[in-house]
């Protein structure tokens, strides 16, 4: 009985716990498009430090003095290019989401009469600075 007792207050913590913490976590704009930037650089580097170790991999693997060595370099080089592949599509991921945070809904000015008409229209909003 306490057992049960003391895995459902673990339960019910380990919940609020994971929950509380996303409230204040909204990202702007900017942040999400730099957090993107940044994670798909990163993403196209580690990539492309893959691909040139599986090649290298590839070449001492074919070249019959370096044999040994190959096949490490080679697995090493796919396990890069696996790793750096979540950080790049995660990074078109935010990029887009920051422009799709460009949309803003903007009031329509119509009778209220019309009918059932929405009375708000998704739009781009652009500030031009005056200073």
């Amino acid at each position: 009985m306490t057992k049960s007792i003391m895995s459902a207050v673990f339960i019910v913590f380990l919940l609020l716990g994971s929950t509380a913490n996303t409230f204040g976590q909204r990202k702007t704009k900017e942040e999400l498009l730099i957090k993107g930037k940044r994670q798909t650089t990163i993403g196209s580097i580690v990539v492309a430090g893959g691909a040139v170790a599986s090649a290298t991999g590839l070449f001492m693997l074919l070249n019959e003095k370096t044999f040994d060595a190959g096949p490490p370099v080679m697995l090493v080089g796919l396990l890069t290019m696996a790793a750096g592949a979540p950080f790049w599509i995660i990074g078109g991921i935010n990029q887009h989401k920051a422009n799709r945070m460009s949309f803003k809904n903007e009031p329509i000015h119509i009778p209220k009469y019309a009918g059932d008409l929405p009375r708000s229209v998704p739009s781009i909003s652009y500030s031009i600075p005056l200073n």
